[in-house]
């Protein structure tokens, strides 16, 4: 989608950012985040992935940080998200219109993809773009489909696992 990641200039505390900012694209994570924060407890350990399919419902899940271990998962479509006052359906709203404007970025949407987020930041895999696919952590965190964060995670969050690292040798 937005071709190669490099570290560089384009990273920010481990995270490889988009390429080109989009400010639309930016606010909408940044209420994502919002959003998920109070569904993540601090010292937890836990991050969410937001994805949508081809039906347009709306996952939310749950992992743990030090085994990537899903915990919980709610779906709904957008007839069934739950109330707007409420945490979980503020969170269901926010992010069928991030992932609906994140659609628009791919020149034919997959049909299911999605972000993760640590209530901090926003990221996501265009290569391997479904959080819940089967080895998407394990790819992430073995750098093989990096992340490329809309709004920074945070560097010692639950997500620090699945940074790019630079790379180093010992002397």
């Amino acid at each position: 989608m937005y071709g190669e990641i490099e570290m560089g200039e384009g990273t920010h505390g481990g995270w490889a950012m988009m390429p080109r900012p989009n400010r639309r694209l930016t606010a909408l994570a940044r209420e994502v985040a919002r959003c998920a924060l109070p569904l993540l407890p601090e010292g937890a350990g836990l991050f969410m992935g937001l994805e949508t399919d081809a039906a347009g419902a709306i996952h939310l899940l749950w992992w743990r940080s030090d085994d990537f271990a899903k915990v919980a998962e709610i779906s709904a479509s957008p007839a069934g998200f739950c109330a707007v006052d409420t945490e979980e359906g503020a969170l269901q709203e926010a992010a069928a219109e991030l992932l609906e404007y994140l659609a628009g970025r791919w020149p034919s949407p997959p049909a299911g993809f999605g972000v993760i987020t640590d209530g901090a930041g926003v990221a996501f895999a265009p290569d391997h773009p479904a959080p819940s696919a089967s080895g998407w952590l394990l790819r992430q965190a073995t750098g093989s489909a990096p992340l490329l964060a809309i709004v920074a995670l945070d560097p010692s969050g639950p997500c620090a696992l699945l940074a790019q690292r630079r790379e180093s040798s010992l002397h």
